[in-house]
């Protein structure tokens, strides 16, 4: 099966296919100048601006066949527009205000002379919001995951999405287990980002610049409609092992198995994400291990409906 950033992977799944919903939105997209006191049009990015974004099974139909496309009209923030921050690897981040902002329109990607850009495009309902809603950004220095939650958010127009071959890889948006919803966007390298809001319409835009370092650790494993964020390939388990990601599997159902390095099966168990059928469903499990040391492996994922076969992701670890 197709990574899950795949759109035709998401037909396929839906078995019919899936209404594009477009978006035409008089917003100012990515800019291939440095932002000083202004953001551009995303057609003036030095390599381009990708749109880059997944219909949801449940998008409106509509004559165009993209999604989350900006005007082509270049929307000036004007002399009062603020600046961005200056990059930094601050562990949090936050800002916004109210809650009025409850859709995630659009993700969008642009690459500029020295840094790649993430927009958020932020909505109540169909219509653009006017302001950014309150948000949370949490980002551990020299791991590859920026989390962005966004408490007021219910819905979401786009899923996930594959960016470029450079510092950013993709990103998935998630039903939060707290409330609202958080978008995760992965990196390939340590970096340092920064943060700007603009309002009418509402964007939130991170901006990352490579710290020219490795990570600390690999990235959240991917395989089939599985997203594993914790444990890490190649991680240390012990008991009590917590288990956590998010799926897009049928019926939301994730079952967990721990093997030993002879394929002995330690422990299995099954667990429900909050969602799967709108966009991705976190899920999250603490498993009692029993006395295990050595190398061992981890599945997380579904059985085929085809064949029973398992999809999902498979990771070594570590007894211990």
């Amino acid at each position: 099966m197709s990574l899950p950033f795949d759109v035709q992977a998401m037909v396929r799944r839906i078995g019919i296919l899936a209404p594009i919903l477009a978006l035409s939105l008089s917003v100012g997209c990515s800019g291939s100048a440095p932002l000083e006191g202004a953001l551009d049009a995303g057609a003036d990015a030095k390599s381009g601006a990708e749109v880059v974004a997944v219909a949801t099974p449940d998008a409106r139909a509509a004559p165009e066949t993209t999604v989350g496309v900006a005007s082509s009209v270049a929307v000036d923030g004007g002399p009062t527009a603020p600046s961005p921050r200056p990059f930094a690897n601050d562990a949090r981040a936050h800002g916004g205000s109210g809650f009025d902002a409850d859709t995630v329109l659009a993700v969008r990607y642009g690459e500029h002379e020295g840094y790649e850009r993430v927009v958020l495009d932020l909505g109540a309902g169909e219509e653009p919001a006017g302001v950014v809603p309150r948000w949370t950004l949490a980002s551990p220095e020299g791991d590859g995951l920026t989390r962005i939650h966004l408490p007021s958010a219910s819905a979401t127009g786009v899923s996930d999405g594959r960016f470029g071959d450079g510092l950013v890889k993709g990103f998935h948006v998630v039903r939060a287990p707290e409330g609202g919803m958080f978008v995760d966007v992965t990196a390939r390298r340590a970096f340092r980002y920064r943060t700007l809001e603009l309002a009418d319409p509402a964007r939130l835009v991170v901006d990352f610049q490579t710290a020219g370092v490795p990570l600390k650790k690999p990235l959240p494993a991917v395989g089939g409609e599985t997203v594993l964020v914790e444990p890490h390939s190649g991680a240390r388990v012990s008991d009590p092992l917590t288990v956590s990601g998010y799926s897009r599997n049928f019926e939301a159902a994730n079952t967990i198995v721990l093997k030993d390095d002879e394929g002995k099966e330690l422990v299995r168990e099954t667990v429900t994400a909050n969602d799967w059928s709108t966009t991705w469903g976190y899920f999250e499990a603490t498993l009692d291990l029993p006395p295990f040391s050595g190398k061992g492996v981890l599945q997380v994922g579904t059985s085929g409906a085809r064949d029973g076969s398992f999809e999902g992701v498979e990771i070594p670890v570590r007894g211990g």
